[in-house]
């Protein structure tokens, strides 16, 4: 009897650790399957990244997951050694005002515009689009701190009238993600001597 119940118990045991590496090679399997996917695609939208590299800027975390080519410290969450990211499309405004000579340009500071990044323009009590700025009829380039910087000239007496009364509220749309920052609402000051931008790029900006 107790050399059947013996058998039995030693039986288990080879069971449990046979299936303990199915598993094994389970998870082994799949994460070597995501990272040929990932590798395939050559898509810098879509990244791994270890742990010990941290998430680059402009990216979110879409899975953690272990990666057997990344080292085992600075864990996510203190289990996993990698991550797959992805690139946030959207677009940031930081500040934003008016400038010019009379004030009737406005100038977008931000980050992650697209090289076609666009601006729409709303009144601050309406939801329709007043204004479209897109193409030659803005600039985008970059001030001497890294950052990106849209300048438009207002090209209607309506945008005009509704910036120097009430403001504008503006959109910067990312066309290629299909994402937009958040509306920010820019008014004009009293006066001509607009706010300085760096850098100049006449003549729709100071």
């Amino acid at each position: 009897m107790k050399n059947i119940l013996k058998k039995a118990v030693f039986a288990l045991l080879i069971l449990a650790v046979i299936s303990c590496q199915k598993e094994d090679d389970g998870t082994l399997e799949e994460n070597l399957l995501i990272e040929s996917e990932i590798s395939e695609k050559s898509n810098s939208d879509i990244l791994i990244v270890c742990s010990v590299d941290g998430i680059p800027n402009g990216y979110i975390v879409q899975e953690y997951i272990y990666n057997s080519q990344c080292p085992n410290s600075n864990l996510f969450l203190g289990t996993y050694n990698a991550a797959i990211v992805e690139r946030n499309g959207t677009p940031k405004i930081i500040s934003a005002g008016a400038g010019c000579a009379d004030n009737y340009c406005i100038w977008i500071v931000g980050t992650n515009f697209e090289n076609g990044s666009y601006v729409d323009v709303r009144t601050t009590s309406g939801s329709s689009i007043i204004g479209t700025y897109r193409g030659a009829n803005r600039t985008l380039t970059t001030n001497a701190q890294g950052q990106q910087v849209i300048t438009l000239r207002l090209g209607s007496a309506y945008e005009r009238n509704q910036f120097a009364s009430s403001g504008l509220r503006i959109w910067v749309v990312n066309p290629v993600a299909r994402k937009w920052a958040d509306g920010r609402t820019v008014r004009r000051p009293g006066g001509g001597n607009g706010n300085p931008i760096d850098p100049p790029c006449n003549p729709r900006c100071p």
